[in-house]
C-alpha cells in the first residue's frame, strides 16, 4: 500500500488553505488584485526603462527640448484644445540641390494651429557632429506661410552646435518685431528676454495679439558649403521640434523631465526600499526574538536589554543626523533604519517563542531526545512563519513612508528618481503654490496607494495569522 505523502501545513493549514483564507473576504480579494498592479508596473517599469535611465534623468541635455513645468497633454481632452501639444517633426519633404560648391538642403513641411495658446519654442537639431567640423558652418533660413496669407522670413541663421533655438537668436527676435512695425505698425512686441517663436502664430485684431488659427507652412533651406552635405544633414540626423505648453501623461518640472518617467522608475525602487527594510527588521527580529526566547536565563535577559536600547532610539530623527553628518545615500538610509526598528518586532516573536516553549508536545520531544534544532524547525517555525510574514508585510508601509519623508528633505537620495525626491523638488521650487498640482498630487498619492496595498494586504492576513479570526 502506498505511503500518503504528509502535506506541509501551517498552522493547520496548507499553502492552498492560507491562499484561500486571504481572498476570502473582500479585503483579501481588493489587497491581491492592487498588488498584483503594484507587481505588474514595477516589472514593467524595469522593462521599459533603460538601464542607464539614472544617467539619463540626471542630464539636464537630454530633456532640453521638453517645456518645463507643463501640465499633462490629456489636459485639452478636459478644457478644449487650449495648449498645444508637443510636436516632434517627422512628416516632411527633403529635397537637395547643388550649384557652384553650395549645397541646398530644403525641408518642407505643415502644421495645423488650432490652440490658444502657441507652441513656446522651435528647436533644429542636427545629430551628427561632422557638421560642426566643417571649416565653414552651414545656414539656415525659414520661410513661413501663415494662415492669412503673409510671410514671415526668418535668418540666415548660422547652425554651429547641435541644438539650435530659434525664438532666443537676435536675428529672429528682430525680424519678427519688424513683421509686426511692417504689417501692423507696432512696435516693440517681443518682451525683452523672451523667445520669439510663440508670436509666429499670432495676429493683431482691434490693437491686441489674438491667436491666428489655420495651417501654417514652414520652408527651412540649409546652405551646405559642402558637396557631400546630403550626408551630413540626413533625415535621420534631422530633428525637428515644435516645443508644446503641454506635455506626456504627466507634464514635466522645472526642467523639463517626464514626470511620467520618473513617477514609473518610483515604483521598483520605492518597492525595493520597503520591501528590503522590512525584511532587514524581520530578518534581526526573528534571530533575536528566536534565540532570546528558545535559549532563555542571561541570552534572553541581555538581548531584552538591547531589544529594549533598541526600541528607545529615535529612529526618524538619529536618520536625519546621520543623513546630513554622513551623506548617506537611500540604501545606506534602508540598512541604517532597519537596524534601529527591530525591536518591537523582536518582542512579539520572542513571546511566541516562549509560549511555545512550555506547549506539552515540546516537552514530550525533548524527552523522546529530539534536537533544539529539530524542534525549531518542526514545531516552532512553522507555527511562527505566518507572523513572520505578517511583520514583513506591516513593516513595508512604515518603512516607504518613513524613507519618503527622508527624500522629502533632500536627504538620503538616489541616482535614480523617487516619489519622495519628486516631492522635495516640487517644494523647492514652489510647485504647489505655483499651481503645478501635477508635479505634487501624483507622487503623494502613489506613496498613500503603497502604503494602502500593504495595510489592506495585513488586514487580509490577519485571519491567517489569527486562528480566533478564522474560527470565531
Amino acid at each position: 500500500m502506498a505511503k500518503r505523502r504528509r502535506e506541509f501545513r501551517i498552522l493547520g493549514m496548507t499553502p492552498s488553505e492560507i491562499f484561500k483564507e486571504f481572498i476570502s473576504g473582500s479585503t483579501g480579494k481588493v489587497a491581491m488584485a492592487l498588488f498584483i498592479i503594484l507587481v505588474v508596473v514595477s516589472i514593467y517599469a524595469l522593462i521599459v526603462l533603460p538601464p542607464n535611465f539614472a544617467e539619463i534623468w540626471n542630464n539636464p541635455k537630454y530633456w532640453q527640448l521638453n517645456p518645463q513645468y507643463a501640465p499633462p497633454a490629456w489636459i485639452d481632452s478636459v478644457i478644449g484644445p487650449v495648449y498645444s501639444q508637443q510636436i516632434y517633426v517627422n512628416n516632411y519633404e527633403y529635397s537637395v540641390q547643388q550649384s557652384n560648391g553650395v549645397t541646398y538642403i530644403t525641408i518642407s513641411f505643415s502644421v495645423d494651429y488650432k490652440y490658444d495658446k502657441p507652441w513656446s519654442e522651435m528647436f533644429v537639431v542636427i545629430n551628427n557632429p561632422a557638421i560642426y567640423s566643417l571649416s565653414q558652418p552651414p545656414v539656415l533660413s525659414i520661410t513661413v506661410y501663415r494662415p492669412d496669407g503673409s510671410e514671415i522670413v526668418l535668418g540666415p541663421l548660422p547652425i554651429d552646435r547641435r541644438v539650435t533655438t530659434l525664438g532666443v537668436v537676435p536675428e529672429v527676435v528682430g525680424q519678427v518685431n519688424l513683421f509686426y512695425a511692417e504689417k501692423y505698425h507696432i512696435t516693440g512686441v517681443i518682451p525683452t528676454g523672451s523667445s520669439a517663436t510663440p508670436y509666429i502664430f499670432y495676429t493683431v485684431d482691434g490693437g491686441k495679439l489674438t491667436p491666428l488659427k489655420g495651417v501654417y507652412n514652414f520652408r527651412l533651406v540649409f546652405y551646405v558649403f559642402s558637396q557631400n552635405a546630403s550626408s551630413l544633414i540626413n533625415k535621420e540626423d534631422l530633428e525637428i521640434v515644435l516645443q508644446g505648453q503641454i506635455y506626456g501623461l504627466m507634464g514635466t518640472d522645472n526642467e523639463g523631465h517626464d514626470l511620467w518617467l520618473g513617477l514609473l522608475a518610483g515604483f521598483p525602487i520605492d518597492l525595493a526600499v520597503g520591501l528590503l527594510t522590512a525584511l532587514i527588521i524581520v530578518v534581526i527580529a526573528v534571530v533575536i526574538g528566536i534565540v532570546a526566547g528558545f535559549y532563555g536565563s542571561l541570552v534572553d535577559e541581555g538581548l531584552m536589554r538591547l531589544t529594549d536600547f533598541v526600541i528607545l532610539l529615535p529612529a526618524f530623527p538619529l536618520l536625519i543626523v546621520f543623513s546630513v553628518l554622513f551623506r548617506w545615500n537611500i540604501w545606506y538610509a534602508v540598512v541604517f533604519l532597519a537596524i534601529v526598528s527591530w525591536g518591537a518586532s523582536a518582542r512579539i516573536i520572542r513571546a511566541m517563542i516562549m509560549q511555545i516553549r512550555n506547549a506539552q508536545y515540546i516537552e514530550s520531544a525533548i524527552i523522546a531526545g529530539a534536537s533544539r534544532m529539530w524542534i525549531l524547525r518542526n514545531h516552532i517555525l512553522t507555527q511562527i512563519v505566518p507572523y513572520i510574514l505578517y511583520l514583513l508585510v506591516t513593516n513595508v508601509p512604515g518603512a516607504i513612508l518613513t524613507l519618503t519623508s527622508i527624500n522629502f528633505l533632500g536627504l538620503a537620495g538616489s541616482e535614480y528618481p523617487t516619489w519622495g525626491m519628486l516631492l522635495y523638488y516640487a517644494e523647492v521650487f514652489g510647485a504647489l503654490t505655483s499651481g503645478y498640482w501635477w508635479w505634487v498630487v501624483p507622487p503623494g498619492l502613489l506613496v498613500a496607494f503603497v502604503a494602502v496595498v500593504f495595510i489592506l494586504t495585513a488586514m487580509a492576513s490577519e485571519p491567517v495569522v489569527n486562528p480566533r479570526l478564522r474560527y470565531g
